[in-house]
Protein backbone atom coordinates (compact mmCIF):
# COMPACT_ATOMS: atom_id res chain seq x y z
CA UNK A 1 0.00 0.00 0.00
CA UNK A 2 1.41 3.94 -0.98
CA UNK A 3 0.39 6.40 0.83
CA UNK A 4 -0.12 9.57 -1.38
CA UNK A 5 2.67 11.70 0.24
CA UNK A 6 3.53 15.04 -1.31
CA UNK A 7 5.57 13.80 -4.40
CA UNK A 8 2.63 12.11 -5.34
CA UNK A 9 0.93 15.32 -6.53
CA UNK A 10 0.86 16.96 -9.13
CA UNK A 11 3.65 19.74 -9.12
CA UNK A 12 0.95 22.81 -9.83
CA UNK A 13 -0.60 21.92 -6.55
CA UNK A 14 2.82 21.31 -4.34
CA UNK A 15 3.52 25.02 -5.67
CA UNK A 16 0.47 27.06 -4.34
CA UNK A 17 0.88 25.14 -0.39
CA UNK A 18 3.14 26.57 2.35
CA UNK A 19 3.32 24.72 5.07
CA UNK A 20 0.50 26.40 7.10
CA UNK A 21 -1.81 26.03 4.23
CA UNK A 22 -0.69 22.21 4.31
CA UNK A 23 -2.40 22.05 8.06
CA UNK A 24 -5.94 23.03 6.43
CA UNK A 25 -5.21 21.36 3.10
CA UNK A 26 -4.74 18.11 4.55
CA UNK A 27 -7.81 18.67 6.79
CA UNK A 28 -9.79 19.03 4.29
CA UNK A 29 -8.51 15.79 2.72
CA UNK A 30 -9.62 14.11 5.93
CA UNK A 31 -13.11 15.57 6.06
CA UNK A 32 -13.58 14.24 2.13
CA UNK A 33 -12.36 10.52 3.57
CA UNK A 34 -14.91 10.80 6.15
CA UNK A 35 -17.82 11.89 4.22
CA UNK A 36 -16.34 9.44 1.50
CA UNK A 37 -16.52 11.70 -1.03
CA UNK A 38 -14.40 9.27 -3.15
CA UNK A 39 -16.01 6.55 -3.29
CA UNK A 40 -19.54 8.00 -3.15
CA UNK A 41 -17.83 9.14 -6.77
CA UNK A 42 -15.64 5.97 -7.57
CA UNK A 43 -17.00 5.03 -11.14
CA UNK A 44 -19.48 7.60 -11.72
CA UNK A 45 -20.35 11.69 -12.19
CA UNK A 46 -22.95 13.86 -9.76
CA UNK A 47 -23.88 17.59 -9.79
CA UNK A 48 -22.58 19.13 -6.96
CA UNK A 49 -26.94 19.46 -5.58
CA UNK A 50 -26.65 15.29 -5.38
CA UNK A 51 -23.48 14.72 -3.91
CA UNK A 52 -24.61 17.86 -0.99
CA UNK A 53 -27.94 15.66 -0.48
CA UNK A 54 -25.88 12.52 -0.46
CA UNK A 55 -22.96 13.25 2.04
CA UNK A 56 -25.09 15.62 3.86
CA UNK A 57 -23.13 18.70 3.09
CA UNK A 58 -24.89 22.45 3.50
CA UNK A 59 -24.71 24.13 0.39
CA UNK A 60 -23.42 27.13 1.83
CA UNK A 61 -19.63 25.12 2.23
CA UNK A 62 -20.63 22.77 -0.85
CA UNK A 63 -19.20 24.21 -3.25
CA UNK A 64 -16.09 25.93 -1.95
CA UNK A 65 -15.38 22.48 -0.60
CA UNK A 66 -15.17 20.57 -3.70
CA UNK A 67 -13.68 23.29 -5.95
CA UNK A 68 -10.83 22.83 -3.41
CA UNK A 69 -10.87 19.32 -3.81
CA UNK A 70 -10.51 19.83 -7.47
CA UNK A 71 -7.72 22.64 -6.96
CA UNK A 72 -5.82 20.26 -5.08
CA UNK A 73 -5.92 17.78 -8.11
CA UNK A 74 -7.91 15.01 -6.47
CA UNK A 75 -11.67 15.73 -8.45
CA UNK A 76 -12.27 16.76 -12.14
CA UNK A 77 -15.17 19.41 -13.09
CA UNK A 78 -17.60 20.29 -15.39
CA UNK A 79 -20.02 22.83 -14.64
CA UNK A 80 -21.38 21.47 -12.05
CA UNK A 81 -20.63 18.22 -12.25
CA UNK A 82 -17.61 16.41 -10.41
CA UNK A 83 -15.62 13.16 -10.84
CA UNK A 84 -12.86 11.29 -9.15
CA UNK A 85 -9.04 11.68 -10.98
CA UNK A 86 -7.21 9.22 -11.54
CA UNK A 87 -5.16 10.35 -8.81
CA UNK A 88 -7.90 9.96 -6.01
CA UNK A 89 -8.91 6.68 -7.50
CA UNK A 90 -5.47 5.09 -7.13
CA UNK A 91 -4.63 6.66 -3.03
CA UNK A 92 -7.99 6.75 -1.83
CA UNK A 93 -9.70 4.09 -3.25
CA UNK A 94 -7.41 1.23 -5.08
CA UNK A 95 -4.93 1.22 -2.34
CA UNK A 96 -7.05 1.74 0.90
CA UNK A 97 -9.73 -0.40 2.12
CA UNK A 98 -12.83 0.79 3.50
CA UNK A 99 -11.47 0.11 6.84
CA UNK A 100 -8.27 2.36 6.42
CA UNK A 101 -11.04 5.28 5.23
CA UNK A 102 -13.19 4.52 8.32
CA UNK A 103 -10.11 4.53 11.28
CA UNK A 104 -7.11 6.37 9.89
CA UNK A 105 -9.31 9.71 9.43
CA UNK A 106 -10.72 9.46 12.80
CA UNK A 107 -7.46 8.97 14.13
CA UNK A 108 -5.77 12.09 11.75
CA UNK A 109 -9.02 13.75 13.34
CA UNK A 110 -7.94 13.15 17.43
CA UNK A 111 -4.89 14.17 16.23
CA UNK A 112 -6.03 17.81 15.09
CA UNK A 113 -7.59 17.84 18.58
CA UNK A 114 -4.60 17.14 20.07
CA UNK A 115 -2.13 19.70 18.17
CA UNK A 116 -4.31 22.76 19.01
CA UNK A 117 -2.71 22.44 22.33
CA UNK A 118 1.10 21.35 21.15
CA UNK A 119 2.70 24.91 22.74
CA UNK A 120 0.92 23.82 25.83
CA UNK A 121 2.32 20.16 25.79
CA UNK A 122 5.77 21.46 25.17
CA UNK A 123 5.77 23.87 28.05
CA UNK A 124 4.61 21.46 30.77
CA UNK A 125 6.01 17.96 29.27
CA UNK A 126 2.50 16.26 30.30
CA UNK A 127 0.96 14.02 27.23
CA UNK A 128 -1.29 15.96 25.51
CA UNK A 129 -4.48 14.56 26.46
CA UNK A 130 -3.84 15.75 30.15
CA UNK A 131 -3.02 19.77 28.88
CA UNK A 132 -6.85 20.36 28.31
CA UNK A 133 -8.58 17.00 29.78
CA UNK A 134 -9.03 15.35 26.25
CA UNK A 135 -9.46 11.45 26.23
CA UNK A 136 -6.95 9.65 25.60
CA UNK A 137 -7.21 6.76 22.85
CA UNK A 138 -7.18 3.19 24.51
CA UNK A 139 -7.06 1.38 21.66
CA UNK A 140 -7.32 -2.54 23.72
CA UNK A 141 -10.08 -1.52 26.09
CA UNK A 142 -12.03 0.39 23.08
CA UNK A 143 -11.29 -2.68 21.00
CA UNK A 144 -12.17 -5.44 23.76
CA UNK A 145 -15.58 -3.70 24.11
CA UNK A 146 -16.70 -2.81 20.43
CA UNK A 147 -16.60 -4.99 17.63
CA UNK A 148 -16.68 -2.38 14.90
CA UNK A 149 -13.69 -0.70 16.67
CA UNK A 150 -12.24 -3.72 16.30
CA UNK A 151 -12.67 -4.77 13.21
CA UNK A 152 -12.16 -1.43 11.80
CA UNK A 153 -8.36 -0.86 13.31
CA UNK A 154 -7.55 -4.39 12.92
CA UNK A 155 -8.30 -4.87 9.30
CA UNK A 156 -6.90 -1.41 8.69
CA UNK A 157 -3.77 -3.01 9.76
CA UNK A 158 -4.02 -5.97 7.44
CA UNK A 159 -4.02 -4.04 4.25
CA UNK A 160 -1.47 -1.35 5.32
CA UNK A 161 1.01 -4.16 6.75
CA UNK A 162 0.58 -6.75 3.27
CA UNK A 163 3.90 -5.48 1.68
CA UNK A 164 5.50 -5.59 5.80
CA UNK A 165 4.80 -8.98 6.00
CA UNK A 166 5.88 -10.37 2.78
CA UNK A 167 9.47 -8.79 3.57
CA UNK A 168 9.69 -10.38 6.50
CA UNK A 169 8.78 -13.66 5.24
CA UNK A 170 11.46 -13.35 3.08
CA UNK A 171 13.86 -12.03 5.20
CA UNK A 172 13.41 -14.25 8.24
CA UNK A 173 14.84 -17.71 7.96
CA UNK A 174 12.59 -20.01 9.94
CA UNK A 175 13.63 -23.13 8.08
CA UNK A 176 14.89 -24.61 11.62
CA UNK A 177 11.56 -23.74 13.62
CA UNK A 178 8.58 -25.32 13.53
CA UNK A 179 6.23 -22.88 16.04
CA UNK A 180 5.75 -19.25 16.09
CA UNK A 181 3.17 -17.30 18.64
CA UNK A 182 2.00 -14.20 17.56
CA UNK A 183 1.98 -11.79 20.63
CA UNK A 184 -0.42 -9.29 19.65
CA UNK A 185 -0.49 -10.49 15.99
CA UNK A 186 -3.83 -8.51 15.65
CA UNK A 187 -5.22 -9.64 12.10
CA UNK A 188 -2.91 -11.99 11.52
CA UNK A 189 -1.03 -10.70 8.58
CA UNK A 190 2.56 -11.67 9.85
CA UNK A 191 1.15 -15.29 10.70
CA UNK A 192 0.04 -15.79 7.05
CA UNK A 193 2.83 -14.58 5.11
CA UNK A 194 5.13 -16.35 7.65
CA UNK A 195 3.37 -19.45 6.96
CA UNK A 196 2.94 -19.40 3.20
CA UNK A 197 6.51 -18.52 2.91
CA UNK A 198 7.38 -21.86 5.20
CA UNK A 199 5.39 -24.98 4.62
CA UNK A 200 6.58 -26.86 7.73
CA UNK A 201 5.62 -23.93 10.30
CA UNK A 202 2.63 -23.96 12.64
CA UNK A 203 1.60 -19.90 14.04
CA UNK A 204 -0.99 -18.91 16.79
CA UNK A 205 -2.34 -15.20 17.17
CA UNK A 206 -2.63 -14.11 20.63
CA UNK A 207 -4.72 -11.28 20.91
CA UNK A 208 -7.84 -9.56 22.42
CA UNK A 209 -11.06 -12.25 21.64
CA UNK A 210 -13.04 -9.94 19.67
CA UNK A 211 -9.17 -9.15 17.49
CA UNK A 212 -9.01 -13.14 17.16
CA UNK A 213 -12.66 -13.73 15.72
CA UNK A 214 -11.19 -10.77 12.72
CA UNK A 215 -7.82 -13.18 12.57
CA UNK A 216 -9.34 -16.13 12.11
CA UNK A 217 -11.85 -14.55 9.05
CA UNK A 218 -8.35 -13.59 7.70
CA UNK A 219 -7.18 -17.05 7.86
CA UNK A 220 -9.95 -18.59 6.61
CA UNK A 221 -9.64 -16.61 3.05
CA UNK A 222 -6.08 -17.77 3.18
CA UNK A 223 -7.10 -21.31 3.26
CA UNK A 224 -4.50 -21.80 6.23
CA UNK A 225 -6.49 -22.86 9.00
CA UNK A 226 -5.00 -26.17 9.22
CA UNK A 227 -1.63 -24.40 10.38
CA UNK A 228 -2.41 -20.75 11.73
CA UNK A 229 -4.32 -20.85 14.98
CA UNK A 230 -5.98 -18.08 17.24
CA UNK A 231 -5.86 -17.86 21.01
CA UNK A 232 -7.30 -15.05 23.21
CA UNK A 233 -5.86 -13.52 25.54
CA UNK A 234 -3.46 -11.12 27.63
CA UNK A 235 -0.25 -10.63 26.43
CA UNK A 236 0.72 -9.24 29.42
CA UNK A 237 0.13 -12.69 30.96
CA UNK A 238 3.05 -15.45 31.63
CA UNK A 239 2.83 -16.71 27.48
CA UNK A 240 1.65 -20.20 26.50
CA UNK A 241 4.87 -22.72 25.79
CA UNK A 242 4.94 -24.81 22.78
CA UNK A 243 6.68 -22.03 20.56
CA UNK A 244 10.09 -22.30 19.30
CA UNK A 245 9.37 -18.60 18.28
CA UNK A 246 7.72 -15.91 19.69
CA UNK A 247 7.12 -12.92 17.73
CA UNK A 248 6.07 -9.01 18.53
CA UNK A 249 4.85 -7.37 15.93
CA UNK A 250 4.21 -3.18 15.20
CA UNK A 251 3.45 -3.29 19.16
CA UNK A 252 5.91 -0.54 19.95
CA UNK A 253 9.26 -0.62 22.59
CA UNK A 254 8.71 -3.70 24.36
CA UNK A 255 9.06 -3.91 28.02
CA UNK A 256 10.97 -6.06 29.64
CA UNK A 257 8.11 -8.03 31.52
CA UNK A 258 6.85 -8.72 28.08
CA UNK A 259 10.34 -9.62 26.88
CA UNK A 260 11.31 -11.70 30.41
CA UNK A 261 7.78 -13.65 29.97
CA UNK A 262 9.03 -14.26 26.54
CA UNK A 263 12.41 -15.49 28.00
CA UNK A 264 10.68 -18.10 30.41
CA UNK A 265 8.14 -19.39 27.41
CA UNK A 266 10.54 -20.35 24.60
CA UNK A 267 12.47 -23.48 24.92
CA UNK A 268 16.64 -23.66 24.80
CA UNK A 269 17.57 -22.19 21.29
CA UNK A 270 14.17 -20.50 21.05
CA UNK A 271 13.93 -17.27 19.08
CA UNK A 272 12.61 -13.76 20.32
CA UNK A 273 11.61 -12.17 17.03
CA UNK A 274 10.80 -7.81 17.41
CA UNK A 275 9.38 -5.78 14.57
CA UNK A 276 8.82 -2.76 14.21
CA UNK A 277 9.73 1.09 12.89
CA UNK A 278 12.36 1.84 15.27
CA UNK A 279 14.31 5.23 15.45
CA UNK A 280 17.26 5.48 14.13
CA UNK A 281 20.18 5.20 16.77
CA UNK A 282 20.34 9.43 16.81
CA UNK A 283 16.81 9.68 17.27
CA UNK A 284 15.86 11.46 13.84
CA UNK A 285 13.89 9.06 11.66
CA UNK A 286 11.72 8.05 10.90
CA UNK A 287 9.77 11.21 10.29
CA UNK A 288 6.09 10.50 11.44
CA UNK A 289 7.20 8.18 14.17
CA UNK A 290 8.70 11.16 15.68
CA UNK A 291 6.02 13.26 15.34
CA UNK A 292 3.74 10.82 16.26
CA UNK A 293 4.90 11.55 19.79
CA UNK A 294 2.87 15.09 20.36
CA UNK A 295 -0.48 13.39 19.48
CA UNK A 296 -0.59 10.72 22.34
CA UNK A 297 1.11 7.76 20.42
CA UNK A 298 1.92 4.97 22.56
CA UNK A 299 4.96 3.55 20.14
CA UNK A 300 7.29 5.12 22.59
CA UNK A 301 11.11 6.67 21.72
CA UNK A 302 13.09 3.55 22.37
CA UNK A 303 16.01 3.37 19.30
CA UNK A 304 17.53 0.27 17.55
CA UNK A 305 20.31 0.32 19.90
CA UNK A 306 17.91 0.62 22.77
CA UNK A 307 15.91 -2.27 21.93
CA UNK A 308 19.27 -4.01 21.41
CA UNK A 309 19.74 -3.72 24.63
CA UNK A 310 16.49 -4.29 26.56
CA UNK A 311 16.46 -7.85 24.26
CA UNK A 312 19.92 -8.64 25.67
CA UNK A 313 19.61 -7.13 29.62
CA UNK A 314 16.41 -10.23 29.60
CA UNK A 315 18.86 -13.37 28.69
CA UNK A 316 18.79 -13.20 24.68
CA UNK A 317 22.09 -13.62 23.12
CA UNK A 318 23.38 -13.29 19.23
CA UNK A 319 20.58 -10.50 19.52
CA UNK A 320 20.74 -8.56 16.21
CA UNK A 321 19.07 -5.68 14.53
CA UNK A 322 18.53 -5.78 10.34
CA UNK A 323 16.86 -3.15 8.35
CA UNK A 324 13.67 -5.31 6.77
CA UNK A 325 11.87 -3.18 4.20
CA UNK A 326 12.05 0.80 3.97
CA UNK A 327 12.29 2.00 7.60
CA UNK A 328 11.14 -1.61 8.90
CA UNK A 329 13.45 -3.64 11.34
CA UNK A 330 13.88 -6.40 13.49
CA UNK A 331 15.32 -7.78 16.17
CA UNK A 332 16.71 -11.51 16.84
CA UNK A 333 18.09 -12.70 19.85
CA UNK A 334 18.40 -16.41 20.99
CA UNK A 335 17.57 -18.24 24.27
CA UNK A 336 20.86 -20.64 25.50
CA UNK A 337 20.65 -23.60 24.71
CA UNK A 338 22.26 -24.36 28.47
CA UNK A 339 20.34 -21.51 30.87
CA UNK A 340 22.27 -20.49 33.96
Amino acid sequence: MQLPTLDKFPKRVLAAIDIETAFIVSRLIVAAERLQVFRTLQGKRMKAAAIGRTLKIHKSYRDPFLNSLVSLGLLHKAGDTYWNTRFAEKYFIDERSIYWTRQYSKECVEAYKALAFLEKTLALGRETHAVKGLKKARYVQEMARDRRQAEDFTQMLFHFHQEDAEALAKHLNLSQHRAVLDVGGGSGVMSIALARKNPRLRACVLDLATVCSIAARNIRRAGLTKRVDTLPGDIRRRLPTGYDVIMFCDIGSLSKELLRNAYKSLPPGGLVVAVDRYLSDDGTKPLDRLVAQFVSSSFGQATRSDMVGVVQSCGFRAVEASNVYRDLWVITGSKPDKVG
